[in-house]
């Protein structure tokens, strides 16, 4: 159903396909709202888990937009919709964690969050691995999916090199279109 790769156990890959997309969201809906938000700020917008997990409620209020790398990620306005809802339900002031466990009062961290996804993906027998970083790995391949230049994902991203943006996103080099011009 995922179309992974065999994988060791630290190695998770993006989520490739939009209906599994759809089904992880509408499973952690029915669970939890906030892993649901978890999720859906994590696909849209290419933040380290750590930055994820410490966002505060004025971090996604106004503007509507992330702030990254000298770029700004726009989250969708069914989004901040949703969220203001969420933040407005929950009673959250701007300088509030927006993902902070019941039990601790504290952000989640990042484990707890890979084995929230883990186990989202286990409970919908998906036949793929996905984690925390799975997140941001979605977000990158839709990008350039969707045709955002390699080299300002790879910039966006902080990597190195447009390989090893290729290879976080798990796109063989040799995919890469490969455009000449006869003039």
């Amino acid at each position: 159903m995922c179309n992974f790769k065999e994988v060791s156990m630290h190695k998770v890959d993006p989520i490739k396909d939009i209906e599994v997309i759809k089904q992880i969201e509408t499973h952690l809906k029915e669970r939890s709202l906030t892993y649901y938000f978890i999720f859906k700020i994590g696909i849209n917008a290419p933040l380290k888990t750590e930055e994820l997990v410490q966002l505060t409620v004025s971090s996604v209020q106004s503007p509507v937009f992330l702030e990254m790398n000298g770029f700004k990620i726009l989250l969708s306005e069914a989004l901040v919709h949703e969220l203001n809802d969420y933040i407005a339900d929950h009673q959250l002031a701007p300088e509030d964690c927006l993902f902070c466990s019941k039990r601790t009062g504290k952000p989640y961290t990042r484990q707890h969050l890979h084995r929230v996804l883990a186990e989202t993906a286990e409970a919908l027998n998906l036949d793929c691995h996905i984690g925390a970083q799975s997140l941001k790995k979605t977000f990158a391949y839709h990008a350039y999916q969707q045709g955002m230049e390699l080299t300002y994902l790879q910039h966006l991203l902080g990597h190195q090199s447009k390989k090893m943006t290729l290879s976080f996103i798990d796109v063989p080099p040799e995919t890469v279109c490969l455009i000449q011009l006869n003039l």
